[in-house]
C-alpha cells in the first residue's frame, strides 16, 4: 500500500477553474456483491442478473459505491482541508462489472466562510467509464484553514 503525500494548502492558494486528474479504477462484480454485503444494500439491479440484465445488460455498481470511488480517486491530501459536504450528487449513467472509472476535479467556488479562520472551497467531482460517458457528478465542499496573519499584518 502506497502512504499519501500530505500537503499544507491554505485557501488563498486554490484558484477557480483549477483542475485535477484522479486515478482510475475497474468495478469488478466482485466489488459490487462486496458492497452489497458491506452496506446491507440487496436491491435486485445490484444482485439479481433476472432483474438488472432487462433493464441495464448487468448487474450495476450501487450510486454509493460509485460516490465512493470517485471521491477516493480525488482526494487531496491536505493537511488545511477537511470535508464541509457534498452537494448534487448525480448518476447519469450506470457503472457495470469490468467498467473503468476515471475522475477528475474542477474547483468552481471560493467563499468566504462566518468563521474568518476557514474558507469554503467547491470542488466539482466528475466520474467517467471507459466510453467516456459521465458516470458521476457531484459537488464537493472543503472548509480550508485561511493563511495565518501575523501580527504586523494586522496593524
Amino acid at each position: 500500500m502506497t502512504i499519501p503525500h500530505f500537503e499544507d494548502r491554505y485557501f488563498e492558494e486554490y484558484t477557480l477553474g483549477e483542475t485535477g486528474t484522479g486515478g482510475s479504477r475497474v468495478i469488478a462484480a466482485a466489488d459490487i456483491a462486496r458492497f452489497a454485503d458491506l452496506t446491507g444494500d440487496h436491491h435486485p439491479a445490484h444482485t439479481d442478473p433476472g432483474f438488472a440484465e432487462p433493464r441495464f445488460g448487468s448487474v450495476i455498481a450501487h450510486g454509493v459505491l460509485t460516490f465512493g470511488v470517485v471521491v477516493g480517486l480525488t482526494v487531496e491530501y491536505n493537511g488545511r482541508a477537511v470535508a464541509y459536504g457534498y452537494d448534487r450528487i448525480r448518476f447519469p449513467r450506470p457503472v457495470l462489472p469490468g467498467d473503468t472509472v476515471r475522475a477528475t476535479s474542477e474547483v468552481v467556488d471560493l467563499a468566504e466562510h462566518r468563521n474568518p479562520r476557514i474558507g469554503l472551497v467547491t470542488k466539482q467531482y466528475t466520474g467517467v467509464d471507459q466510453r467516456g460517458d459521465t458516470v458521476l457528478v457531484c459537488k464537493h465542499v472543503l472548509a480550508v484553514d485561511r493563511t495565518p496573519h501575523s501580527e504586523e499584518q494586522k496593524s
